[in-house]
């Protein structure tokens, strides 16, 4: 369909003049120069081709499908006379330039002198978007609904790019994604031709531009190309049902597959199941039960013997110990090498009785075997003896057997509780002993 663009001026052709004239006689002015500006565009805009007529048309000076000059016209624009109320309809060949402009100025309350070509071709092409594409639809509408559906998805198959790719989980395959493609490429017809998607350039929804929502109706690219496309399509349909049946078959084989696998699991299930059931029948049978039982009773015996037989290798284990420590810690035992090795640390020559527990029972018996086999001790070592002879106060032991030697020093004092308490270390009562013992030999 043509544009419509505004003639600049009326000139002095024979419908010219006849459109002059009756605008002087439908006007004020007897004069055109004068007259013409008594007259501005509405916007209303009829098609001969709608069903509906207005009143503006029908009720024209020269009737439906004729200008006010007397031309033949498909298209009629409304225009009135504002000094008395005149309107009258004029043809696409005669809406001139200057009623729109006085219809655009006091529209938007500029001056006439401001307006440019643009704005008048733009007033013109709004109100005539609607009534082209009615009169494009009613001409070919039918046609181009019957192309565009019968080709939209093969359009959306064929028509795109092949971009990165995607892991397809219904066909358990990578694929390349398909993307719509929106400009076309190489030369129109030719076998390399690769052409823009119908679907995009009509009516996609992510696309801003589509031209049903711009124009109303195809342009005349958009339309070669449905054309094109529509009388391939039978190839392009075969090429289509192909890999819809390549991608139906592997589906199929892969439900197959998953429904074989899923009977191959519940019967495994099942035999699993019968072979719990069964065991378990086996092992509840009365003499299976009974067996058990007996069975839990010669282990509980067993255990018993065995923990009997463990607490009793521990306490031989202890009491082999205690009497090695005891034997390492008398008096006597020891030999010059353990004499040599408390005269080289500075320790008094110890034994049982310098012990208040256990522990220092053990760790004494521990040094005075080190010391008897001339091994070296350590620093820790020595701060522990240090505590014990130097820091810890007098045994029992060490105090009752001060006593039985006559010792006539205060060994032992009653505190404010009660309690016998002594000042002596463990070294002070050793060497108390120790010279005793040479004044009584």
């Amino acid at each position: 369909m043509d544009n419509i663009v505004a003639k600049r001026r009326l000139g002095e052709g024979r419908w010219d003049r006849a459109l002059k004239r009756k605008m002087v006689e439908l006007s004020v002015a007897d004069n055109y120069d004068d007259a013409k500006h008594e007259w501005l565009a509405t916007g209303n805009v009829w098609w001969s081709g709608n069903d509906v007529m207005p009143d503006w048309v029908r009720n024209s000076t020269m009737g439906v499908g004729k200008c006010l000059c007397g031309h033949i016209v498909v298209y009629h624009f409304e225009i009135q006379n504002t000094e008395n109320g005149n309107i009258e309809c004029v043809g696409s060949d005669h809406i001139n330039s200057y009623l729109i402009m006085r219809a655009i100025a006091e529209d938007e309350g500029v001056s006439i002198d401001t307006i440019t070509d643009e704005q008048i071709q733009e007033w013109i092409n709004v109100r005539t978007k609607s009534m082209k594409a009615e009169a494009w639809w009613k001409s070919n509408g039918d046609a181009f609904t019957m192309m565009f559906d019968a080709v939209k998805e093969l359009d959306l198959h064929f028509n795109v790019h092949k971009r990165d790719w995607y892991y397809d989980h219904e066909i358990q395959q990578n694929l390349r994604r398909r993307v719509l493609r929106k400009r076309g490429e190489g030369t129109y017809g030719s076998p390399n031709y690769k052409m823009a998607s119908l679907v995009w350039r009509w009516n996609h929804p992510d696309n801003p531009k589509a031209q049903i929502n711009t124009t109303g109706f195809p342009n005349d690219n958009l339309m070669k190309d449905l054309a094109l496309f529509y009388i391939k399509r039978e190839q392009y349909q075969n090429t289509l049902d192909r890999y819809n049946e390549t991608r139906a078959n592997r589906i199929e084989a892969i439900r197959i597959a998953q429904e074989e696998r899923r009977r191959e699991r519940e019967e495994r299930l099942r035999i699993q199941r019968e072979r719990e059931a069964e065991r378990m029948r086996i092992y509840n049978l009365p003499e299976n039960v009974e067996k058990r039982r007996i069975e839990a009773e010669e282990r509980e015996e067993r255990n018993r013997l065995f923990r009997e037989k463990q607490e009793a290798d521990r306490l031989a284990r202890e009491i082999a110990k205690r009497q090695k420590q005891e034997e390492i810690l008398t008096k006597d035992f020891g030999g010059d090498t353990f004499l040599q090795m408390c005269d080289y640390y500075g320790v008094p020559e110890f034994d049982e009785s310098f012990a208040n527990n256990d522990w220092e029972r053990n760790f004494l018996a521990d040094i005075k075997e080190q010391m008897m086999g001339s091994r070296e001790l350590t620093r820790n070592q020595l701060r522990s003896l240090k505590k014990i002879f130097d820091e810890d106060l007098a045994t029992d032991k060490q105090l009752k057997f001060l006593k039985d030697l006559g010792y006539a020093g205060k060994v032992s004092t009653k505190g404010l509780q009660g309690e016998i308490t002594t000042t002596l270390t463990k070294r002070q009562a050793s060497e108390i002993i120790s010279q005793l013992l040479e004044e009584r030999n």
